[in-house]
């Protein structure tokens, strides 16, 4: 069964193609047979290539280096010196090599502490019967939402010769008449409406898994994906009250 399942089921670039224009039925085929490695290699090279983009043109490195400057100032509350901005200058080429070798590692890690979450909540606390892997798969899976995201946002970027680091799609517009330094602005600003639509994906593919109503489940992974977003955008804010 499980070898005939996995024979019809669709390929890589196939499934990477319907979980962003028809999740549902993708994600059925999906829990049968999970294979997360091929995609979240996929999704790592996409990612690797989005964060590269920006470091390519001077205005991409220019803008980033900017960023750096403007959180070190409101970090600190000090201007940087003319030695700190040499030597940021001179650190900003290199990030391309470390951002990208990263992201081979991070965006694994995160995937497996994100499926194991879901895991743990879903078959403990509710009684689901799935395994490690078929979760596995669908969070791999709804990560392709995320890489999609960066690519569109790195050529956006680099377009405009601007750079942030949670990219131009982010919610923080919405945070209409509140300081930059505002708990709620600064949550928006964390957000994304691709971090959005892969939380709701992600939800839509564990319904599927779990087979109960995708709204109560959908609710659940947004509500997941902004706590953790609080985390790192509000609670360093909160901790060094800046």
């Amino acid at each position: 069964m499980t070898e005939t399942a996995t024979q019809t089921s669709p390929g890589l670039f196939a499934r990477a193609i319907g979980i962003i224009v028809s999740p549902g039925s993708t994600f059925q085929a999906i829990v049968t047979a999970p294979r997360p490695f091929g995609i979240l290699f996929v999704v790592c090279v996409a990612l690797a290539i989005a964060t590269a983009i920006p470091f390519l043109t001077e205005a991409g490195q220019q803008a980033m280096l900017d960023v750096q400057v403007r959180s070190i100032e409101q970090f600190t509350g000090q201007p940087v010196s003319n030695e700190q901005y040499v030597q940021m200058q001179q650190g900003i080429r290199m990030g391309a090599i470390f951002g990208t070798v990263g992201i081979f590692i991070m965006v694994p890690v995160i995937t497996l502490l994100t499926t194991a979450l879901y895991w743990a909540l879903f078959n403990l606390a509710f009684g689901g019967t799935a395994t490690f892997m078929q979760v596995l798969g669908v969070t791999a899976h709804a990560s392709v939402i995320s890489a999609l995201g960066a690519l569109l946002g790195a050529a956006v970027q680099v377009a405009t010769g601007t750079y942030s680091q949670s990219g131009p799609f982010n919610l923080g517009p919405l945070a209409v008449g509140l300081a930059p330094t505002h708990p709620l602005a600064l949550l928006l600003g964390g957000l994304t409406v691709f971090s959005v639509w892969q939380a709701v994906v992600n939800g839509i593919g564990l319904a599927v898994l779990y087979r109960r109503p995708a709204t109560g489940i959908v609710i659940v992974t947004l509500v997941v994906l902004i706590a953790i977003t609080a985390v790192f955008t509000v609670g360093p804010a909160l901790i060094f009250g800046r």
